[in-house]
């Protein structure tokens, strides 16, 4: 488990750097759109527990938030928050 910690530490710490670099000064309205697609993809993820938690039936949506949750949890939350990260960062100190 520390190994998996430990990697999702580092994914963290990518995207916000990477976030942080591919950020351009003049494009401030694509970095608004990237942190608000991040936080969506956040919330469907946490959305997503409370919705399969009570039933278990076989719908589409059910799948496909079965998907979503297995993807964000190996590693999309982490990207999410490291983007969120570095591009609330680079908002803030890149001019």
């Amino acid at each position: 488990m520390r190994i998996a910690i430990g990697l999702w530490i580092i994914l963290a710490i990518a995207a916000a750097g990477g976030a942080w670099y591919a950020m351009e000064p003049a494009k401030r309205g694509g970095a608004w759109f990237w942190i608000a697609v991040c936080a969506g993809l956040l919330i469907a993820f946490a959305a997503s527990f409370v919705m399969l938690g009570n039933t278990a039936d076989k719908t589409f949506l059910s799948m496909a938030l079965y998907f979503l949750n297995w993807g964000m949890a190996a590693g999309g939350a982490t990207v999410c928050t490291g983007v969120i990260a570095g591009l609330a960062a680079a908002l803030v100190f890149k001019r």
